[in-house]
């Protein structure tokens, strides 16, 4: 399935949580997640990673136990993403129990753009100190926001 529109929103919740709401045309998913991991900064990697002609690449967004881990594959003008859930991410195999959540085919500027807004507005709200007091002392991806606006880091 090609997808045209997608649109990403990374709500700080509380201290420690968030919410990734990502629509893909008219699906839309939210994925509770923790500080345990960076998955905001893994999202915005995997992004960059494509934006510099990357083919494949994954991001990690941890959930406590579960983990939701975005596959995207085979990129050139579009990119095949799989999100795939684990049910316990410290299991001796994680991915014994994994299922598949969504799939489809996104224009890689489409996926690159929805996630530079998106951490664009997460910048915009919070700046460094915000995020950092609301993800329990982690700093915010900087770097990565200027890779994907297309700056040197």
């Amino acid at each position: 399935m090609d997808i045209d529109r997608l649109d990403l929103r990374w709500t700080l919740s509380e201290t420690g949580w968030a919410w990734l709401t990502w629509s893909a045309d008219d699906v839309v998913m939210k994925v509770r997640t923790s500080y345990i991991d960076h998955g905001l900064q893994s999202l915005m990697r995997a992004a960059a990673d494509l934006r510099r002609g990357s083919n494949a690449t994954i991001a990690w967004v941890s959930d406590e136990p579960s983990a939701h881990v975005f596959l995207f594959r085979n990129a050139a003008e579009y990119v095949g993403v799989d999100i795939v859930v684990l049910a316990s991410e410290t299991a001796e195999d994680p991915w014994k129990a994994a299922e598949r959540r969504w799939s489809g085919r996104i224009r890689v500027e489409v996926l690159t753009q929805a996630v530079l807004r998106m951490a664009q507005a997460v910048w915009d709200e919070h700046g460094a100190a915000g995020y950092q007091q609301l993800w329990d002392g982690m700093a915010f991806p900087e770097k990565e926001l200027l890779i994907l606006r297309g700056e040197r880091p």
